[in-house]
């Protein structure tokens, strides 16, 4: 989506009327906040518009929300707090969102919190036009109920000038980008460092003497409830984490216990005794800081703090300094770790949101907020050695979560990028997703991929080259069976099985020897789920595969005269007779020729290179297709040297198994306040965190244009970059950890 001009934001909120502004702040607030902002609103709403649940508290019905259009802001909360309190509603906490600008706001917050003796925050129109483009919701909010109001600046010819997004803004993408790119082999020993790690996390408590053990399903759970955005990163590669621990003499200096007739692990008496010496360590050196914290705070000119005031204010401090790793992310860890100590980290913003989730609120509120101020600089500027080696390995811990995607700015990039997209699904990618129709829903990675792109925004198109190559499949491998497997399919082993030269017949003998949950009744059966087995060799076959494929994977269809007239004609021939090298069929030299210059063509049409995003290009052919990139680098030098195939891995990478944004923030309120973030720390190798913090200033010296600019060339050159492996591939063997063979594979082992 493209990003919103602040300026008409507050030309439009200037104009908004009252009920259309709290239709857009219900969808605004929830963009900003997810599922703990609770619209309320109407006529009779008892004094509030909503209200929010605040993590790690029981807060709902006592945070409430405001919405107005009014600038007399005092007297409105005033009046909706006294109006809260006489419906028998006990706030601690009113948030007044204003649609017009409100001075010297944060005066008033004070003033009101000392009168009111509740927590009062105020967001008017500036607030919100800076974070108008924060995501995708956000974005939307002003599309669809803002938007109408500045039509006539488009009629007067005003200006054009669009802000930088926040993914421009903050260095956090430019610098992951860069690290892809540049690390085409994928990080594998950090990967299985980290699955390691949370292994023997997830197997503490266990002992073999007691019988007390966990099964490989217990420890995924165990790991997967803490931190929800993982699952995709270590599902798969569990089994064999845990064969290599439970190896003896294995490289990991490290050990596990298995029981294999019960397939149950536990911890054996050394490992134990190392993990309570490391987390005593770690747990002693967050004690030490609570306790310098603590000295620091006691050492304030606040004579009017008692013991439990100083109590909240230190867990106030530790948890901004986790928050502000979460919210400011590789910026924060940069200016930790940087000689030049003239500008003051701004931890504000930490702040609210730790005094919110400790439930600080009232007129006290603001003396703790102060005394926490005051003491993070002293932390951040003047630190002790016991603070400085803390913020150390909280800095190592975020850098590994950033490295493994585990971070809601990259997960929102990339999944606002897939909005954008424009893709030819290519003929192979459509064959296995219809392989796919047996296994779990879990393990149907392609359609899946397809499915979670077009609910991102993706448009899929399906062209009529890749229905008739699907077609063309179906009725190949109809032929295949028939004269093959026919006589004997009941007699099938998985040997037999899996050296099937066609994908479709493998998914057949696959289901049927029990690979899956579900088995067909026969290769009739199979056929049907696609087309009516009878019509597979007739003209209807076509349309049947078309409407299957448009309704199961939110497709729209494009017909050769549709391709034809984003290609010169010249331009196909010979483009054509140069794939005709590589391929048996003049026809599949044809729809290649095609697909390419289409992708091409519709870039032009759309005017893509007009595009200022930093998504990059937005039309792409997604394909395992790479035979015809060896007869056409003329070609995509002639058009800057971008290429026009999409691999399906990145896709699968950076959306499948990214985890949702909401996922990656629970990983992150999880991870830091425990335990496990310092220990965590031990798994991020202290060369590849000094890249990442020179890859930081790197970013920092550019302009946000040529930043723009970067992360739109690097975006593409990720998209089309075919020796890239990625965290889905077993970097020992090369071969998938996912798809149709894996899975079956993955069964037969088992």
């Amino acid at each position: 989506m493209v990003a919103v001009n602040t300026e008409r934001v507050a030309f439009a909120l200037s104009k908004v009327e009252g009920f259309p502004f709290e239709r857009f702040v219900n969808d605004f607030w929830s963009g900003l906040n997810g599922a703990a902002f609770v619209p309320m609103g109407g006529v009779k709403d008892g004094g509030a518009d909503g209200f929010e649940t605040v993590p790690l508290q029981d807060s709902a019905g006592r945070v409430f929300v405001q919405t107005s259009v009014r600038i007399d802001a005092e007297d409105k909360i005033k009046a909706t707090v006294a109006r809260l309190r006489a419906v028998g509603r006990n706030p601690v906490s009113l948030t007044y969102i204003c649609a017009r600008p409100i001075k010297l706001s944060d005066q008033l917050e004070d003033e009101l919190m000392k009168e009111l003796d509740i927590t009062v925050r105020i967001r008017d129109s500036a607030y919100i036009a800076a974070h108008i483009n924060d995501n995708a919701a956000t974005q939307a909010a002003y599309f669809q109920h803002l938007y109408y109001l500045t039509e006539s600046l488009d009629r007067l010819g005003s200006s054009k000038v669009v802000a930088p997004s926040a993914h421009v803004k903050d260095p956090s993408v430019f610098v992951f980008l860069t690290n892809e790119v540049e690390h085409r082999k994928g990080d594998q020993s950090l990967v299985s460092a980290v699955i390691d790690s949370l292994v023997l996390w997830a197997l503490e408590g266990t002992d073999p003497d007691k019988q007390i053990l966990m099964s490989m399903e217990d420890i995924l759970q165990k790991i997967t409830e803490v931190l929800p955005s993982v699952d995709g990163l270590v599902r798969p590669r569990l089994k064999k984490r845990l064969d290599a621990l439970s190896a003896r003499g294995g490289a990991t200096g490290r050990s596990i216990r298995t029981y294999k007739g019960r397939k149950m692990f536990c911890l054996p008496f050394e490992t134990r005794r190392q993990l309570t010496a490391e987390n005593g360590q770690d747990e002693a050196l967050r004690s030490a800081v609570e306790s310098s914290v603590e000295e620091r705070i006691s050492a304030q000119d606040r004579p009017h703090f008692g013991p439990a005031t100083v109590k909240k204010a230190v867990d106030t401090v530790m948890r901004s300094l986790q928050r502000t790793f979460e919210k400011q992310g590789i910026a924060f860890i940069s200016s930790l770790h940087s000689t030049d100590k003239t500008e003051i980290v701004v931890v504000s913003e930490s702040v609210g949101i730790a005094l919110d989730e400790l439930e600080i609120n009232g007129a006290i509120r603001v003396q703790i907020g102060d005394s926490a101020l005051e003491c993070l600089r002293g932390v951040l500027y003047e630190s002790t050695e016991e603070e400085r080696e803390y913020l150390h390995k909280l800095s190592r811990t975020y850098a590994l979560l950033f490295t493994l995607n585990v971070e809601p700015k990259l997960v929102d990039y990339f999944q606002r990028m897939a909005g954008d997209f424009y893709l030819y699904v290519g003929a192979d990618q459509l064959v296995r997703a219809l392989s796919e129709r047996y296994l779990e829903p879990a393990d149907q990675v392609v359609g899946n991929t397809l499915k979670m792109a077009a609910q991102a925004g993706a448009r899929l198109i399906l062209t009529s080259p890749a229905l008739n190559e699907v077609v063309s499949n179906l009725r190949a491998t109809d032929f295949e069976f028939k004269s093959t497997f026919l006589e004997i399919e009941n007699f099938v082993t998985y040997d037999m099985a899996r050296n099937s030269p066609k994908i479709l017949l493998r998914a057949y003998l696959y289901a049927r020897l029990g690979i899956s949950a579900q088995k067909p009744s026969s290769w009739q059966s199979f056929v049907n789920q696609f087309c009516g087995y009878e019509e597979l060799h007739q003209p209807s076959a076509y349309d049947s595969v078309r409407r299957y494929l448009l309704a199961e994977y939110s497709m729209e269809y494009r017909d050769a005269e549709d391709l034809s007239s984003l290609v010169k004609e010249a331009e196909h021939a010979e483009l054509k007779a140069r794939l005709q090298q590589d391929k048996k069929l003049e026809i599949l030299a044809d729809n290649d020729a095609l697909l390419v210059l289409a992708v091409y063509g519709h870039r032009r049409r759309s005017r893509e290179t007009s595009n200022i995003s930093e998504f990059g290009y937005q039309t792409w052919w997604l394909t395992s297709e790479t035979k015809v990139l060896e007869h056409t680098e003329d070609l995509v030098q002639s058009h800057g040297g971008t290429r026009y195939i999409m691999r399906p891995e990145f896709l699968l990478n950076f959306l499948t198994l990214a985890p949702a944004a909401a996922a990656a923030r629970s990983s992150f309120a999880s991870i830091f306040p425990s335990l496990l973030g310092v220990t965590l720390s031990r798994r991020m190798a202290e060369e590849p965190f000094k890249r990442i913090l020179k890859k930081v200033d790197a970013a920092i010296e550019l302009t946000d244009s040529r930043r723009n600019a970067a992360i739109a060339r690097l975006s593409d050159q990720l998209k089309g970059d075919l020796q890239k492996q990625y965290l889905s591939t077993d970097s020992e063997t090369g071969t998938e950890l996912v798809g149709l063979d894996a899975v079956a594979e993955r069964a037969q082992s088992e």
